[in-house]
């Protein structure tokens, strides 16, 4: 349906912002300085040339090779999705029409036998309210005409160009990649060598295809899987390597990964506490993941998009999200434990006790979501629709309202932590 919005070029910018849900991509770069931060104090000891300061231009590439790619793939979502998008996008242009023309009837009504300033009032008004569209759906700016729809498709390839093109200027000024850098005293260490450089190509590969071809991972219920994976700790270990990378030149091999001490190759290792970390956060992710796209299921379904919570269904998947949580505080607990025999690479980080405090300040603040969330899910579940209601004192929040607490929890999850690990070093 045609009904393209007058905008202001401000207003365009504005509009193709919001297409690009920034704001929303704030958790993975977020996730990415936790991994620098934890490799800055992590590796100190054993490599004292990142034990100088935190090195921020090392941190700043890192995260904006992972935020820059999440932008990207938003926009290049809504390109890809455009066609199961249209009909529901279509009603509410039309509905958004309707509302329009109705007020416009009541002005004209009212603005009748009126004086004639009173009347350009009532115009202005009319006019305002008509432009007044850009706040009901971010996606509508390629669907009513403003934008045409490779207008996304541009942009997500634009950013990603800009992407390579720092990737590139970074590795030309590698001492150990450019030949026209002599010695090792010029020029800086880049992220994007070995194993980072190879989570980075990979990672984008599968986040461009999670709704984009070829293999279209979120139509064939893979997305929820991936992204989840993706998003809080590939984000982590990508920061961790690339940061250690930047910061002592040393390229590191795949192999170092499932190596468990300093004795390694490159000396980046990952142990039993890093892992039951990354475990946690992986399990943690995906019960959100769940969330973001159970009050889709319907939609999906007439849409053809097969996604994961569409094989299990909703009875299913509120089951999963409980047992995924569960898994994440086992891991958790297992992370408690270790701190308290004080040994593993996080422990020399700092104050053990801080570090303990922190993952008790972090469950404080998740479990009360998690338990509204649950509650919300199995009032909310159709088996259950018609049955009588239960007086808790635990509130039921409607779907719109869970994937809002949800996000919430995960996006403050990395800045607490981070905070965590700043606070156990003093």
């Amino acid at each position: 349906m045609h009904d393209p919005q007058q905008l202001s070029f401000g207003g365009k910018v504005q509009a193709l912002l919001a297409l690009g849900r920034i704001p929303l991509a704030s958790e993975v770069p977020l996730w990415a300085i936790y991994g620098c931060l934890l490799s800055s104090w992590i590796f100190q000891a054993n490599n004292p040339a990142i034990g100088n300061g935190f090195d921020w231009i090392a941190a700043t590439q890192c995260v904006l090779v992972v935020w820059g790619t999440n932008i990207s793939i938003n926009y290049g979502n809504e390109y890809f999705d455009w066609d199961m998008d249209r009909p529901g996008m279509v009603a509410s242009i039309r509905k958004d029409v309707e509302a329009r023309e109705k007020v416009a009837r009541d002005f004209k009504e009212k603005a009748d036998g009126k004086a004639p300033g009173e009347k350009e009032v009532a115009e202005k008004a009319r006019k305002e309210f008509g432009n007044e569209k850009i706040m009901g759906s971010s996606s509508r700016i390629i669907h009513d005409g403003t934008f045409p729809p490779y207008v996304a498709l541009a942009c997500a390839s634009f950013i990603q160009v800009l992407i390579l093109a720092m990737i590139l200027l970074s590795r030309g000024n590698d001492p150990h990649l450019s030949s026209s850098l002599s010695t090792k005293n010029t020029g800086r260490f880049t992220p994007f060598r070995g194993v980072a450089l190879q989570i980075g190509v990979l990672c984008t590969f599968l986040s461009q295809t999670y709704v984009g071809p070829p293999l279209r991972l979120h139509y064939h219920g893979l997305g929820e899987l991936v992204s989840a994976m993706l998003l809080s700790p590939v984000a982590t270990l990508f920061g961790m390597v690339g940061y250690y990378t930047a910061t002592t030149g040393r390229s590191i091999p795949f192999s170092d990964l499932f190596s468990t001490s300093a004795s390694s190759h490159s000396g980046f290792y990952l142990d039993s506490q890093l892992w039951y970390m990354l475990a946690a956060y992986y399990f943690y992710e995906q019960a959100r993941i769940l969330i973001m796209h159970i009050h889709d299921i319907d939609a999906d379904k007439k849409g053809g998009k097969i996604t994961f919570v569409v094989r299990i269904g909703y009875d299913n998947a509120k089951r999963l999200y409980v047992i995924l949580n569960a898994i994440s505080l086992a891991f958790f607990g297992l992370l408690a434990i270790s701190f308290g025999s004080g040994t593993g690479s996080l422990s020399t980080i700092g104050s053990n006790t801080v570090m303990l405090g922190g993952i008790g300040a972090l469950l404080a603040f998740a479990l009360p979501i998690i338990v509204i969330t649950a509650r919300s899910l199995f009032y909310h579940s159709p088996s259950n629709r018609g049955g009588p209601d239960v007086e808790s004192i635990i509130p039921i929040l409607p779907h719109a309202d869970l994937a809002k607490i949800v996000s919430l929890q995960t996006l403050l999850t990395p800045a607490i932590m981070s905070v965590v690990v700043l606070a156990a070093t003093r």
